[in-house]
Order: C-alpha cells, then structure tokens, then sequence
C-alpha cells in the first residue's frame, strides 16, 4: 500500500494541512517542536482508532484537549 496524500485537520498541532503527492520514500526533516512526531502519532491513532473504537484512541492520548488542535478548541 501506498499513500499518496494525507489531509489533515485539528489534530494537535496541525489546524489544517495536506501533504499530495507523497513519494515512495519520504524524509522527514524539521527543527525541534514542528510536528514530526506528531505526524507519526497520526498513524498510530488512526491503527489505534480502527482496532480499537475512536473513544478509546482519544483517551489513550489524554482525551479531547490533547488530540484536538489548540486552535479547534477555541
């Protein structure tokens, strides 16, 4: 499986942001503090989401506040 973009809205630290045309082979590269990790934690919400139920994937990161962007919350 490939993919090939990724949008993604109100997640922690990203508010609104689309990734196209993503390459086999994707480096990411970036100062401390500018979402990497975060982008990782994506996928394993999402794994964590679809085996286990969203309500669940949310608390295991510390509930609503945490996951939801800082900016959806106010």
């Amino acid at each position: 499986m490939q993919i090939e973009s990724i949008e993604i809205k109100n997640f922690r630290l990203f508010r609104n942001a689309k990734l196209t045309h993503v390459p086999r082979l994707c480096v990411l590269v970036g100062a401390n503090g500018t979402a990497k990790s975060t982008l990782f934690d994506l996928f394993s919400f999402l794994k964590d989401a679809l085996s286990m139920n969203v309500g669940k994937a949310i608390a295991k990161r510390g509930g609503y506040r945490e996951v939801a962007s800082r900016h959806a919350c106010q």
